[in-house]
């Protein structure tokens, strides 16, 4: 993939998953406002009704959408570590390959895997070279001199 690809991927990754994370939390909030208007006093028996049917609809649709962004973000990591693996210098792809591997196992903890992951791609997409961009050396082959029929001499 070229770096601009990658760009596009992890951006809309992005923003795919901001807006699902909005869905998700604005719907919540209106669920336990349902909820709580529905249950006042004494009254514990809730019975769902089509609104709270539509608000759980929203919810996991905003979920679906998080879901999505982090996997569109995933395959913008992917790329950026196999167009980094074209270069000489392996530095980027060894920063790429192994803070990204750390940023995945650190994911459930307290969110310190996204920070981590997302501060290590804007690094990337901000100052890291494109692979894609960079001329691979060629491998210098021996080439036998032309066979002529004509004598020499």
């Amino acid at each position: 993939m070229v770096k601009r690809t990658i760009t596009k991927w992890w951006i809309v990754g992005a923003v795919i998953m901001i807006v699902g994370g909005i869905l998700a939390l604005a719907s919540s909030l209106a669920l336990v406002l349902h909820i709580q208007e529905l249950t006042t006093g004494f009254r514990y028996s809730f019975v769902p009704d089509s609104y709270f049917w539509t608000i759980i609809s929203l919810i996991v649709l905003g979920s679906i959408f998080v879901v999505g962004g982090i996997a569109a973000q995933l395959v913008a990591w992917i790329g950026a570590v196999i167009n980094t693996n074209r270069l000489v210098d392996k530095t980027w792809f060894n920063v790429l390959l192994w803070c990204g591997i750390v940023g995945i196992v650190l994911g459930p903890l307290f969110g310190l895997g996204a920070l981590f992951w997302w501060g290590l791609m804007i690094a990337y997409l901000v100052g890291g070279p494109d692979g894609m961009a960079v001329q691979q050396p060629q491998i210098a082959t021996l080439v036998a001199p032309p066979k002529t029929l004509a004598p020499t001499g």
